[in-house]
């Protein structure tokens, strides 16, 4: 069919890496830390504020 895997794998990593931290992303797909890392700041994305962020989102998680 002509579809190519790795642009769209490389997409993927892309935009995973602009919005996960590099420790993160390395759990989540079994990345290497420092294969993870490459991605992420090629993206330019150091997700500093990733767990600032994460931390937000469960303080205004309604309560059952």
């Amino acid at each position: 069919m002509g579809i190519k895997a790795r642009p769209a794998r490389n997409t993927t990593l892309m935009e995973l890496s602009s919005e996960l931290p590099a420790v993160v992303l390395s759990s989540l797909l079994g990345l290497h830390i420092s294969r993870a890392e490459k991605w992420t700041k090629e993206t330019g994305s150091t997700r500093v504020d990733y767990a600032a962020e994460l931390s937000r989102r469960q303080a205004f998680r309604p309560s059952t």
